[in-house]
């Protein structure tokens, strides 16, 4: 007999398909595959946002994908199969194909349908969240998609770096989720240390370091990844000593800063590689 909780994977699993299918066709149509990689991890850093101040600070709405027992790491999953999945990839297929408003609007309502499916199935719950601003704002989203397109393939300055720490963010949110679900690395007060409050701190954490990477990457070479690494290096110290993050091995700390530091190298080579 089929237990509830493999029953309740089932929709994200089928979706996951379905959107899989639609990044790889999007990819492989795509005629600047790096271009679209990066616009992918610039419109998820967006996503992540757009959900670390709706869903982690103001629980607006609950996944419930029953991938994993412990419900905040099931919650948080939920959220980035979605966030860093489904709505990029749907919004990547749009602007590489550069779809009207027909297109915008009928996957905005795609997406208002699941979101009623699956409250209906008991796989998502929403507090004060309304499933009409999902399709507003997504709707809004794909809009806003087709300007930050033209403007990052204008060249301009403010996107690009946007675009930059977007992508640093992102690897750096996927990074520390991992190591997270691993047990590797815990975030938050030492008196009330919980998965809730590390996924407060955590992301908080991640920004603020990205924002640091990104400026001391662009700043130059050899010297912005020395003093970024230091950087990283000198923030987690001093939340282990005031008790906001609890390593259990300490190799993993300098491993996530060179996969960070080669992704954002790479990144920004991609992403500046037309310009002087």
């Amino acid at each position: 007999m089929i237990s509830k909780r493999k029953v309740k994977k089932y929709p994200y699993l089928l979706l996951g398909i379905i959107h899989l299918t639609m990044v790889f066709f999007t990819f492989y149509k795509s005629k600047n595959r790096k271009r679209s990689f990066i616009l992918f991890l610039s419109y998820t850093g967006f996503a992540y946002l757009f959900e670390y101040f709706v869903v982690i600070l103001n629980r607006g709405y609950v996944y419930r994908p029953k991938f994993m027992k412990e419900k905040n790491l099931d919650h948080i999953l939920g959220s980035i199969w979605s966030q860093f999945f489904y709505v990029p990839t749907t919004a990547l297929f749009i602007s590489t194909f550069r779809f009207g408003w027909k297109v915008k609007v009928f996957f905005s309502f795609y997406f208002f349908c699941i979101e009623r499916l699956f409250i209906s199935m008991g796989i998502f719950k929403t507090r004060w969240w309304k499933t009409g601003y999902t399709f507003l704002l997504i709707l809004v989203s794909f809009f806003a998609n087709d300007l930050w397109v033209k403007l990052f393939n204008q060249r301009n300055p403010v996107v690009l770096w946007i675009t930059f720490f977007q992508t640093i963010q992102v690897t750096w949110m996927n990074t520390s989720f991992l190591f997270a679900a691993m047990k590797k690395v815990r975030y938050g007060p030492r008196a009330i240390r919980s998965w809730e409050k590390h996924f407060i701190v955590g992301p908080a954490v991640g920004m603020f370091i990205s924002l640091l990477i990104t400026w001391q990457l662009r700043r130059d070479g050899i010297g912005g990844k020395i003093r970024s690494f230091l950087l990283m290096l000198f923030v987690d110290s001093l939340l282990i000593k005031q008790g906001q993050l609890k390593v259990k091995k300490g190799f993993f700390l300098p491993v996530s800063y060179s996969l960070i530091l080669a992704t954002g190298n790479l990144f920004q080579r991609w992403i500046y590689r037309h310009q002087k």
